[in-house]
């Protein structure tokens, strides 16, 4: 076992397309993080869990928190964390303005969000909440590497299987082994628009690369 820095790089390229913007920051409240070797996310261990979240900006480098899991290779991050989140353009265009920050209710009750805790047995918790009237619900993010996470809709919930689309796509898994290091990277790069009725973020692209 060993200490480790659960520790967030943010990607540093510029979107060449004028419409999808980049974000300057994306602000999530954390309550835990837990790793799985399972690309269905099952038995996962907690690497660390706040009593009341914790706010950290993603796109600026921090630490979420520190832990101490065995070494292996993680096919999947879960990150128990509230559903509103905050972020902010980079620059101006359609109905985003840049240097403002914006709060979407990314898991809510007018488009179907549910989520539910890892190896969870019962029915999921639906979210509460609209576009118009967003409300806190705590969620868990599931990333990993299914490739077809990601592309179902559900990202509260735990993959069921290797064909599953829940959750997000994780690019590369984490890799701990002896004193190797790795940094989590997230990549906003183009993700900031509008949809003709208000601003809005799609998911970054998540991963790890490993460390010199």
């Amino acid at each position: 076992m060993k200490s480790i820095q659960f520790a967030v790089c943010a990607a540093t390229l510029l979107s060449a397309n004028a419409v999808a913007l980049d974000a300057s920051s994306l602000k999530l409240q954390v309550h835990a993080v837990m790793l799985s070797t399972s690309p269905q996310c099952t038995s996962p261990i907690t690497v660390f869990s706040n009593t009341a979240p914790t706010e950290v900006d993603f796109l600026a480098a921090p630490t979420l928190g520190t832990g101490s899991p065995p070494d292996g290779t993680y096919e999947c991050v879960i990150i128990k964390m509230s559903d509103l989140i905050k972020f902010t353009p980079s620059a101006t265009a359609g109905l985003c303005n840049a240097g403002t920050q914006y709060i979407a209710d990314v898991c809510r009750s007018d488009n179907g969000g549910m989520t539910q805790a890892p190896d969870a047995v019962g029915a999921p918790s639906a979210c509460n909440g609209t576009d118009a009237a967003p409300m806190a619900d705590a969620v868990y993010l599931y990333l990993t590497t299914n490739p077809s996470a990601g592309s179902g809709g559900n990202t509260f919930m735990q993959p069921t299987g290797a064909g599953s689309t829940n959750g997000l796509n994780l690019t590369s898994p984490l890799v701990i082994a002896g004193i190797a290091k790795s940094k989590f990277v997230v990549n906003a790069t183009g993700k900031v628009g509008d949809d003709g009725v208000s601003c809005g973020m799609n998911p970054p692209v998540f991963g790890f690369q490993k460390l010199p």
